[in-house]
């Protein structure tokens, strides 16, 4: 809890005494001025009181809110821009007039690369703030980067009544939206699927009618399936255009899956980069040996997901020799993809996916794996080819299980 104070009892907070000291302290006379329980009518053990004895062994418990913006800054010089966006959304949403809270948010929505939401916390913020220099300085230059749209936005703002959650993620669905895979939290993915669930689904149909996934028998449920979650991603990677990457939110334990160094962070691209003059064209079916023709030391770079080809020539500040993904090229990387491990000892790992069980965490895996692959395809275009053991996915082995690590997915 950002700032938040929690009230001791003062005997957990006293010191060693000496023998017989409890004695004595029983039988000291009670100062009028200690605080009791008004249930047990003890002195200092109330978690309830506000003060647990007059010589401040225990705070007062801190006012909603206190701190908060304190934490939003702090994570704010660290880059844990979703973190601080939550902090100063909490901070601001218990003091509309609380000028760092404010001011804070904007800076970390524009960190976010969201110009639009940016813009919209500073006109709610100026409602209670109407001569904040820095509020105001903030609106025109996200005029000037906006342009017309500003005016739309602005129209649109919410009045101060209506202020205190307007641009707020309560959880990280919003700040998340347009994330690379890597960034979005458990929850959104459960989201995701609630989403998917409730659309007319033509593979659960197919599914249904199947006898064994083991066959070509599967193959018009495999590409209903898996057409289905590209068509979801793909609609949403195209409304939410940013690109940013944050893995703030995870936890100690998911961070220690991240093993590429200088990886799972926002790139921007490269001004300019020297293709190669077959950059996108067709390659049509490659086998895992033709496809590691293709890698870093390659000009031409090509990666596969779920048995389609990406040419991310475009990226070799990613990709190439000194690249922080430089292993990844020639290499079919759906395993590490599917299971969140990111090492290269994962790469080139060949299973049918759809065999794997139970159901449950399988759709929820090919989700994820599909939000990749339609992230891949708004990156870098079109597959330009397909790698040959994908072509008969139903003869390969089962998958393994995984632990839920998946900091990748």
């Amino acid at each position: 809890h950002f700032g938040s104070s929690r009230i001791k009892c003062a005997h957990t907070q006293r010191s060693p005494r000496a023998p017989g000291a409890r004695f004595r302290a029983s039988m000291a006379p009670t100062s009028t001025s200690v605080a009791r329980c008004p249930v047990s009518g003890k002195a200092g053990v109330c978690p309830m009181m506000a003060k647990v004895s007059a010589a401040g062994d225990a705070q007062e418990p801190a006012p909603p809110g206190e701190g908060l913006a304190e934490a939003g800054s702090a994570h704010l010089r660290a880059g844990e821009y979703v973190k601080a966006l939550k902090a100063f959304t909490r901070a601001a949403d218990t003091d509309p007039a609380d000028v760092e809270a404010c001011c804070g948010k904007v800076d970390a929505l524009r960190h976010l690369e969201r110009p639009r939401g940016a813009l919209k916390a500073c006109e709610t913020a100026l409602q209670s703030l109407p001569s904040c220099q820095r509020l105001l300085a903030a609106r025109e230059e996200l005029r000037g980067e906006l342009g017309e749209e500003a005016e739309e936005i602005l129209s649109g703002a919410p009045k101060a009544a209506e202020a205190s959650g307007s641009d707020a993620p309560t959880d990280d669905s919003d700040a998340e939206a347009g994330a690379c895979p890597a960034s979005r939290t458990l929850a959104n993915a459960r989201k995701d699927a609630k989403a998917l669930r409730s659309r007319p689904r033509e593979s659960a149909e197919l599914e249904a009618r199947l006898s064994q996934l083991s066959t070509e028998e599967s193959l018009p449920f495999r590409r209903a399936l898996r057409q289905e979650l590209i068509t979801f991603y793909r609609d949403f990677y195209h409304r939410h255009s940013t690109k940013n990457v944050d893995t703030s939110h995870y936890t100690k334990a998911e961070k220690k899956g991240l093993s590429i160094k200088e990886g799972h962070q926002h790139m921007p691209r490269p001004e300019h980069v020297d293709v190669p003059e077959t950059w996108q064209q067709p390659v049509g079916v490659l086998s895992p040996s033709e496809l590691a023709t293709y890698d870093s030391s390659n000009k031409r770079l090509l990666i596969c997901v779920h048995g389609d080809l990406f040419d991310v020539s475009d990226r070799p500040d990613k990709y190439g020799p000194d690249g922080p993904y430089s292993t990844m090229a020639g290499h079919d990387i759906t395993w590490a993809l599917w299971s969140g491990y990111d090492q290269e000892s994962e790469w080139d790992k060949y299973y049918d996916l759809f065999q794997a069980q139970p159901r449950e965490e399988r759709d929820r895996r090919l989700q994820g794996l599909m939000s990749w692959w339609a992230f891949f395809e708004e990156e870098y275009g079109d597959p330009v080819g397909r790698l040959s053991l994908y072509e008969r996915e139903w003869e390969l082995e089962p998958p393994p299980a995984v632990k839920d690590l998946c900091t990748v997915m």
